[in-house]
């Protein structure tokens, strides 16, 4: 009898401090706010200095622009199945086009496109998906295949760095189908999602493209796609239709974000608005945003890129 009292009273506080530590993030009061919606499908979120969010729709090979307080408009409509995005430090829109096997940069001012990587090993990548990039330009990649456009795999999928002058190398091999890959803002910590595997895993980050410490941190129970961080160290984790569930820099759960705030469906999120305290997520063919208490991290973009 003592022990089913004492797992009673476990069970009761750990319920207890689940719901409070989530309410500690979200702002009271309002839930999910549609800003657009039509889409084929969007994705990779990535906002600017100022915190105005551009977001792709690889079915329709556009990205579009949200200047924060006004209307969604079309920014590009030819990126190619285009899909995880971030400003790079010289304020470029750096972006995945999947199908078009290659990672790019965009002017947002000009809108010249150069290429950063498009081969490895003397051929073609599968899919490049998302991508987050560290102090030195260069930037960590995924290239699961989704078979967006009916393509092949052609090489195992998994995590590559490309240098800022243009070397890739394989960085990790663990996972079944890696999604998103998100960098901690001092550059120690690197995150990657194995969708498949419906895993989180962790790596020390020893150097640009250095990784060590390899660990499977969150079982997630769901397929993670996406991810972004608060200014906590809280990691956001887009599940789809379990939608983004967050937990604080020791791997421990913290609470969802799902139909009760009134997010569907979670394909990416990212941090924006004024003070980065709004949380955009990309929700199929919706783009949505919540208000939050905590802010979260910041673009490395150095300066307002408003086309």
């Amino acid at each position: 009898m003592k022990y089913l009292v004492y797992c009673s009273i476990l069970f009761f506080t750990t319920a207890a401090f689940a719901q409070p530590a989530l309410n500690e993030l979200v702002a009271p009061g309002p839930k999910a706010v549609v800003l657009g919606e039509g889409y084929g499908f969007c994705e990779g979120p990535a906002a600017d200095a100022v915190g105005n969010i551009y977001f792709s729709d690889g079915k329709d090979d556009t990205i579009h622009f949200y200047p924060y307080g006004r209307q969604v408009e079309k920014f590009v409509t030819d990126s190619f199945d285009c899909n995880g995005m971030m400003f790079n430090g010289l304020g470029e829109l750096c972006v995945c086009e999947g199908a078009a096997f290659q990672v790019v940069a965009i002017n947002p001012r000009t809108k010249a496109k150069r290429v950063l990587v498009d081969k490895i090993e003397g051929g073609r990548f599968n899919e490049p998906n998302d991508l987050s990039l560290d102090a030195e330009n260069g930037f960590y990649f995924t290239d699961p295949n989704y078979r967006h456009r009916g393509q092949e795999t052609v090489r195992k999928e998994d995590v590559y760095y490309v240098s800022k002058t243009g070397e890739v190398s394989r960085v990790s091999t663990v996972c079944k189908q890696p999604n998103g890959v998100l960098l901690t803002p001092d550059d120690k910590i690197l995150y990657v999602a194995d969708c498949a595997g419906k895993t989180i895993y962790r790596y020390n980050v020893d150097g640009p493209g250095k990784l060590s410490a390899e660990k499977l941190w969150i079982d997630l129970g769901a397929h993670p796609d996406g991810m972004s961080l608060d200014s906590k160290g809280n990691l956001y984790i887009s599940c789809g239709p379990a939608g983004v569930k967050i937990y604080d820099p020791a791997g421990k759960a913290i609470g969802t974000l799902s139909k009760d705030h009134d997010v569907p469906y979670a394909s990416n999120c990212t941090f924006g608005g004024p003070n980065f305290s709004i949380l955009y997520i990309t929700s199929a063919d919706k783009f949505i945003g919540i208000p939050m208490k905590v802010p979260g991290m910041k673009s490395r973009c150095p300066g307002p890129e408003i086309p």
